[in-house]
């Protein structure tokens, strides 16, 4: 890919290129209502609580641009994150104004004319997937769709079945809560056998029946969960009928429901970023970034609160993501979801024995290759859906570059919940952190199936888009202690367009934070300026590879997307393994660095081929 030359910082004396220009700071403004936006667009003298801790902090628009330009800053940067309001009293209010909105665009502007009076550039949460959509449905018509899905019991005979879940209502994240709207719903009757000494269940996919024309709905009005702004209404699906199809004993409801979120596969949904790209230009506004923490499409942020028998129940299947699956891997998934009975993991509560308590998974067919074959089928759901997103936005991304003639920093990293960091441990009143290094016999169930569903869990394809890349494993606690996410920075930063990623770290003790910054620093994981400057900002070498295990949720996905956490090694996955590397003289050759030791860690599906130019 062709990139447009770096916007690179000139100092008095020197000039900051590449990672060196990661140590420019910048001002920064985090708003938590549209009324902030208002006061700062129309009365930039005016001081407004901006306070991102219990420590207050009032200031006007002038004074943060005053501060920056006294500093030599260059960029301002400019988001909405809802994780602030906690810090500023009487501001939980939904939003109203959002990135693709005529009324925001307007705002941002005088915003942005003002700053540019003290030589700044804005750097602004545009190109973000939970804030574009109210405006891309309102021109297109079109919208993000995920399908909730529950399994249950059917009489074979009467065609009778009662099957209950939690229907969601509403999901919050950084950007705010997300009001999701019930579509249609349908049923699939199907008939299972056990496959003895396995995990599975065969059914075949010509014998799943839609039989959704006898279904019905009670809602159960005092059942509702109201925890932290995630909302959800117990339901019961029953019906009578079709006892014409004898035999088929079990039922999958699948609920649909409608997002305020593109479809990311639509035809429409590039031509539509372009034309935002386009209006913010016309109005103006000249960008020096792009606000990218935590990229990914619309979910809601609770780790294990939303959950159907103990099951992350929900994919992404867009009408366009659905035309597209089809299209690569047969006409048959224009239906999909009757295909979601093979993402259903340990729904056995409907059994008469102690399989109710199982994690049992369905799969196409009794033999070794449909088992495989399943496998195969949700991995390309997976890496369709991840690749799918990050092409879309890296392609506006370079439509922005193109215009300004100059490359845009998106400085982040992908997710807000990292495996192992996220995953859960029965660890009873002992503080969980300490226990989140090894798949111990008290391991529950990691957070890797939500990341990928909300396809940020491939934090190398996010590379693609992210400045430098970087991670935040070592959050809420988690101290890293045998230094898997200061590897981690290590691999996303080799192969990155900006060869250095940072390993953040939040949560400990001031003590312990000291020290985490010395491993970064001697990793070389944007820690201490002064000796990245010595060590020439490049990260520690090794000699070692692992493969990154991230087919490893595709297979069973109560599994994170870490199989050991090494500190010595730098991970990679095999697409940019094969994108990237190259056997030269008994060694895999990777964007300048050798590795002379290449383990697999959990390939089901090996590629058939490897670059070789020995």
């Amino acid at each position: 890919m062709q990139f447009q030359p770096e916007n690179v910082y000139l100092g008095e004396l020197m000039k900051f290129p590449g990672p060196w220009g990661f140590r420019i700071g910048r001002a920064g403004i985090i708003l938590v209502t549209d009324r902030e936006l208002d006061t700062l667009a129309s009365t930039p003298d005016r001081k407004i609580d901006l306070s991102l801790t219990y420590r207050k902090r009032l200031e006007s628009l002038r004074t943060v641009c005053e501060r920056a330009q006294a500093a030599g800053q260059r960029t301002l940067l400019l988001s909405f994150d809802h994780f602030f309001k906690q810090y500023r009293p009487g501001t939980d209010k939904p939003r109203r104004l959002l990135p693709d909105m005529d009324e925001y665009i307007g705002r941002i502007a005088s915003i942005a004319k003002f700053a540019a009076g003290y030589g700044l550039a804005m750097e602004l949460s545009l190109l973000s997937p939970l804030e574009i959509g109210p405006g891309y449905r309102r021109r297109t018509g079109e919208s993000g769709v995920w399908m909730h899905y529950r399994k249950g019991v059917r009489d074979p005979e009467t065609g009778v079945f009662s099957v209950q879940l939690w229907r969601q209502e509403q999901w919050v994240n950084n950007k705010g809560p997300v009001a999701i709207e019930p579509g249609p719903l349908r049923v699939f009757a199907f008939k299972e056998s056990r496959i003895q000494g396995t995990p599975y269940l065969s059914v075949r996919p010509r014998d799943i029946v839609d039989i959704s024309d006898h279904a019905s709905v009670e809602e159960w009005e005092g059942a509702e969960i109201d925890r932290g702004g995630y909302r959800a209404r117990r339901i019961r699906v029953h019906g009578r009928g079709n006892a014409d199809v004898a035999g088929l004993d079990r039922v999958l409801v699948v609920q649909e429901y409608r997002t305020p979120e593109m479809d990311y596969f639509s035809e429409k949904a590039l031509p539509f970023l372009n034309d935002l790209v386009d209006r913010y230009l016309d109005a103006g506004i000249r960008f020096n970034g792009l606000y990218s923490d935590e990229m990914h499409i619309q979910q809601d942020w609770g780790y294990f609160n939303h959950h159907d028998n103990g099951e992350f129940a929900l994919r992404y299947v867009s009408n366009g993501f659905r035309d597209r699956f089809a299209q690569a891997y047969g006409k048959e998934y224009a239906d999909f979801a009757k295909y979601l009975v093979y993402f259903c993991h340990g729904q056995e509560d409907g059994r008469n024995d102690l399989d109710a308590k199982a994690r049992l998974m369905h799969v196409f067919g009794p033999t070794p290759e449909d088992i495989r074959r399943t496998a195969l089928f949700r991995t390309r759901y997976y890496k369709m859906l991840q690749d799918g997103v990050v092409d879309l936005f890296v392609a506006a991304r370079r439509y922005l570059e193109k215009k300004q003639g100059h490359r845009v920093m998106t400085r982040a990293h992908a997710t807000w919940a990292e495996s192992p960091t996220i995953d859960r441990w029965d660890v009873g009143r002992d503080h969980p952190p300490r226990n989140q290094y090894e798949y111990t016999s008290n391991f529950i169930w990691s957070c890797t199936v939500q990341q990928a569903a909300a396809a940020c869990h491939d934090y190398f394809k996010w590379g693609e888009y992210l400045t430098g890349n970087g991670n935040d494993h070592a959050e809420g606690g988690w101290l890293d202690r045998d230094y898997f996410g200061l590897a981690l920075a290590c691999s996303t930063g080799i192969v990155n367009e900006i060869p250095y990623s940072y390993a953040a770290h939040w949560g400990s003790p001031r003590e312990i934070a000291n020290r985490r910054g010395w491993l970064q620093t001697a990793y070389g994981a944007a820690g201490d300026p002064g000796h990245g400057a010595v060590q020439g900002m490049v990260h520690r070498d090794t000699q070692v590879l692992m493969l990154y295990p991230l087919d490893l949720v595709s297979v069973d996905e109560r599994f994170g997307s870490w199989m050991v956490q090494f500190g010595y090694t730098n991970y990679l996955t095999t697409a940019k393994l094969l994108q990237l590397g190259r056997v030269r003289h008994g060694a895999v050759e990777i964007c300048g660095r050798r590795f002379t030791t290449l383990v697999a860690l959990f390939e089901p599906h090996p590629p058939r081929a490897f670059p070789n130019d020995a």
